[in-house]
């Protein structure tokens, strides 16, 4: 983690957590991901004209601050009686901010506190909160790291909804364990190759990387993704071991025609294009296609890239093999986005589910008979996985279940669920930094 004291200056310190004022804005009231709000700032805001070291603390309070929002917040209503006063503008965010920095952070209370009253030189209208953000964080420096260890951490930071929701699918042990995984000060990066093979062996070491049972390369600290060795040559591309798991599977696809709908961000498109399938993949977006063809290009990898609704796309023939990676929720991703759980609601997980329904029959529709269809969701949510599969059984007498078993996949024994299907969590292999939360099941259409 970033030295959050280790400023190239006192004014670029007070610029990095406008910075972060400006970010955490974005991400609580205009609902951006954080990442792009980052992109953005990098590439038109104050933030771009900072040294790197300062332009990655400005990031790392927010994410704090989105990790820890329910403590913080409730720290806050522990010290102000009244709660935030109406049209205080920045206030709120300030405050939490300046939370995040003195309990979770550890920042010297003289440094946040002064800091926090210096906003209001930006925020001259609400100038009169300067006194009441004073007094706040002073009692939080005193006090408040007494009054969070009564704070029952997961409950506090997830939404009441989703942590019911996750309280019946998973139990408190298992809910308490995700947040404290997805709550750490830092997330490791999984590597995806194209062949473990003497260049891979070779690139581990030098990356002082771990392989995992699962056959990703993970990195528990790295620098710029693109200066790493072996990304301009194309070794590998960045994925989420948990992601790479509904590729395998599908099996040998080798020469075998492969149809990867919703294919952004293209992770599942390169394993196929590396494994030899002919790959046709398809994305609502040509701005992600680009993307994707951009990475292609890097690997040196092949699959034709198709524009198009998945539900509408006329392909002209069945294909023998399909993954479907459909849209969802994404809450299986808080390791790396902690502002998802925020900006989702029950309505939102209810859409998901209805658009998943659609497009896993859709897919059905497009399977040869005798063919493998492999469907995924990055979400933990039931509704977004094995509560979908009954009604599609029912609809679709011709697929069955093809199970994943232990004995042809012994590495994928932690996720196998009773009907066969892949569950993984944020809290599985904690010791390593966790993994994100995917929904995996494999049918097979029988003639």
């Amino acid at each position: 983690m970033t030295d959050p004291i280790s400023f190239s200056s006192r004014k670029a310190g007070m610029a990095a957590r406008e910075g972060a004022l400006r970010l955490t804005h974005a991400v609580l009231n205009d609902k951006k991901m954080l990442d792009e709000a980052y992109q953005a700032e990098l590439e038109n805001g104050p933030l771009r004209k900072l040294p790197g070291n300062d332009r990655a603390f400005a990031k790392r309070i927010v994410i704090t601050l989105l990790q820890h929002l329910g403590e913080i917040d409730q720290i806050l209503a522990s010290f102000m009686d009244r709660g935030i006063p109406k049209k205080s503008g920045p206030l709120r965010n300030i405050l939490r901010l300046g939370v995040a920095e003195l309990l979770f952070l550890q920042v010297p209370s003289h440094a946040v506190v002064d800091s926090a009253v210096t906003h209001f030189r930006t925020w001259k209208k609400y100038a009169g909160f300067k006194g009441l953000t004073n007094a706040v964080l002073r009692q939080v420096s005193q006090k408040g790291a007494e009054r969070l260890k009564e704070i029952d951490t997961a409950k506090a930071n997830l939404p009441d909804w989703l942590y019911q929701d996750w309280l019946k699918s998973y139990g408190k042990d298992v809910v308490d364990q995700m947040v404290e995984v997805s709550n750490a000060p830092s997330t490791p990066l999984d590597l995806s190759f194209k062949a473990n093979d003497e260049n891979a062996q070779k690139l581990a070491e030098v990356l002082e990387g771990q392989w995992l049972e699962t056959g990703s390369l993970r990195l528990a600290s790295h620098g710029k993704v693109d200066e790493l060795e072996g990304f301009e040559a194309g070794d590998w591309w960045v994925q989420d071991t948990a992601a790479s798991l509904p590729v395998k599977l599908l099996g040998d696809v080798k020469d075998t025609e492969v149809l990867d709908l919703c294919a952004a961000p293209g992770g599942k498109t390169m394993q196929l294009a590396a494994l030899g399938a002919d790959v046709t993949a398809l994305d609502l977006s040509g701005k992600r296609l680009q993307r994707i063809q951009k990475n292609l290009d890097r690997t040196k990898l092949e699959a034709k890239l198709v524009q198009g609704d998945a539900l509408k796309h006329k392909f002209g023939k069945l294909f023998p093999a399909i993954l479907l990676d459909a849209p969802c929720s994404a809450t299986g991703t808080m390791r790396r986005h902690p502002e998802l759980i925020h900006q989702r609601s029950p309505a939102d997980i209810a859409h998901f589910a209805k658009l998943q329904a659609r497009m896993l029959r859709r897919a059905a529709d497009l399977l040869d008979d005798n063919g493998v269809l492999v469907f995924c969701t990055c979400s933990l949510q039931a509704a977004e996985g094995p509560d979908l599969i009954p009604d599609f059984l029912m609809e679709y007498p011709d697929f069955g279940i093809d199970p994943v078993e232990e004995k042809n996949h012994p590495e994928f024994a932690p996720f196998i669920q009773s009907d066969g299907s892949l569950r993984t969590r944020p809290d599985q292999m904690a010791e390593l930094g966790g993994l994100d939360g995917f929904y995996i099941i494999r049918f097979r259409k029988y003639a």
